[in-house]
């Protein structure tokens, strides 16, 4: 209408009645208490504050028009800042060196990697996307499988070397033991094997245990005994030859790898190519324990 100078003109650009857009703007008027526009037999102009107040307006919907423009990218280019929730030892270990070829391919696009081993509520902590382990049952959540895993038993071969190689489960029980104890539980995780296609659980006094799987690594690969971990967890490790498999035929499935983020993430580029990024990374992983291990390739 400022730009018309008729209530007419207005009415028909914006396909409303004449009746309409006065009602409108004297209801502007009215809880403003101020005139905002000059009315004439012949033309319509604004007041002052009619002046201030488009100007105001004006800028209010170039905002919204840059923030629609600014969603409208970033569900179509990866830009701006991804908040990312790892576990310590794949954090460290495999993903943190595999960040610059990332960071290289979206140069738009800002990370922080936040590393725990807690289950952290990606809603509520406001976490872009996270790698989980186990079955993921919330529903506000989109799981996207990577890999599998398996339990696999494994020392430092300077261990091995001084208090030789265990032949069957049975012979663990004269070894030292590296046992992980999930926070709050009284006893460590039971060592798991399997035997002729049943799983049979050891029973065994472990002399170091701890809450931090990468401390459990640490201690393992400084020769204080023989740890079950996920083979994962132990790729780098295992590549370098710095743990090597014991038992390998009675190693079991472990809990499947997933990428996972909250539904409304699917629509986002960045969680997007984060996404295929970290499921070819851990597969590619996956497959290089498998080559070194022997074992059975979970991708």
């Amino acid at each position: 209408m400022a730009d018309l100078g008729s209530f007419s003109k207005a009415a028909d650009a914006l396909g409303l009645s004449r009746a309409m857009v006065s009602t409108q703007v004297a209801a502007l008027e009215k809880r403003y208490g101020v005139r905002l526009l000059n009315r004439t037999t012949r033309r319509v102009a604004l007041t002052s504050e009619g002046e201030r107040y488009l100007a105001h307006c004006r800028r209010v919907l170039r905002a919204l028009q840059a923030a629609e423009d600014e969603l409208s990218h970033a569900r179509e280019r990866p830009q701006g800042r991804l908040r990312v929730d790892v576990p310590g030892p794949f954090g460290r270990h495999l993903l943190i060196p595999a960040l610059p070829r990332f960071l290289a391919r979206y140069p738009e696009l800002s990370v922080d990697i936040r590393i725990n081993d807690r289950l952290v509520d990606l809603v509520t902590e406001q976490v872009d996307v996270a790698v989980r382990g186990g079955s993921v049952s919330d529903p506000n959540l989109v799981a996207r499988r990577a890999v599998g895993s398996r339990w696999i038993t494994c020392a430092a071969p300077d261990y091995l070397d001084r208090h030789g190689w265990p032949a069957t489960p049975a012979d663990l029980t004269h070894h030292r033991l590296i046992g992980y104890l999930a926070p709050g539980s009284a006893w460590p995780r039971p060592w798991m094997f399997e035997d002729g296609g049943r799983q049979q659980e050891l029973v065994a006094d472990f002399r170091v245990t701890s809450d931090s799987p990468e401390a459990l690594l640490l201690a393992a690969l400084n020769g204080a005994g023989i740890i079950q971990t996920m083979d994962l967890l132990a790729a780098q490790a295992l590549e370098r030859r710095e743990l090597v498999v014991i038992l390998p035929g009675t190693s079991v499935r472990g809990p499947p790898i997933s990428v996972v983020y909250p539904q409304a993430g699917h629509r986002l580029a960045k969680v997007r190519v984060f996404t295929e990024f970290t499921v070819d990374l851990l597969q590619r992983w996956q497959r290089r324990v498998a080559r070194v291990t022997g074992l059975p390739d979970t991708t």
